[in-house]
C-alpha cells in the first residue's frame, strides 16, 4: 500500500469526478498529476488492473517528473475529488515541503518495484 500524502485532502478547487470516468490513457501527453482526495481511481494496464489508488495517493506523477506519455490508463473506481497538480504547482510544493518530494519518489519506486515483481514472478 503506497504512501498516504495529506498536502492536498483540504486543497481549496477539488476537481469532481464521476465514477467511470476516464482521467488519462495510455500514451496521453500529461502535464499534470492528481492527488486523490476521495473515492478510488483504477490504474489499469492493457486492461489488467495493477492498482487502486484511495485518497492521499497520487495519480499521473511519472508525467511531472519525465515529461514522457502516460504509462498507464486511470478511471475513476468510484465518485471522486483530486486536486490537480501541474508543474508549477509541483515544484513549488517540492520546494514548499521537502518530505513531498520524498514520499513521491516512494511512491514511484514501490510502483516500480512490485511493476519488476509481477513481470518476473519474485517478491522483495
Amino acid at each position: 500500500m503506497s504512501e498516504s500524502i495529506n498536502l492536498f485532502r483540504n486543497d481549496s478547487h477539488p476537481y469532481a469526478i464521476a465514477a467511470g470516468q476516464v482521467i488519462f490513457r495510455d500514451g496521453d501527453t500529461g502535464d499534470v498529476m492528481f492527488g486523490v482526495i476521495e473515492g478510488e481511481i483504477a490504474i489499469v494496464k492493457h486492461g489488467t488492473l495493477v492498482e487502486i489508488i484511495g485518497a492521499g495517493g497520487i495519480v499521473g506523477e511519472m508525467a511531472l517528473i519525465d515529461h514522457g506519455p502516460r504509462s498507464a490508463d486511470a478511471v475513476a473506481r468510484t465518485d471522486a475529488k483530486v486536486a490537480l497538480i501541474d508543474q508549477d504547482r509541483f515544484e513549488r510544493l517540492v520546494s514548499d515541503h521537502p518530505t513531498f518530494a520524498l514520499q513521491v519518489m516512494r511512491v514511484m519506486a514501490e510502483r516500480i518495484r512490485r511493476a519488476n515483481e509481477q513481470r518476473t514472478g519474485t517478491a522483495g
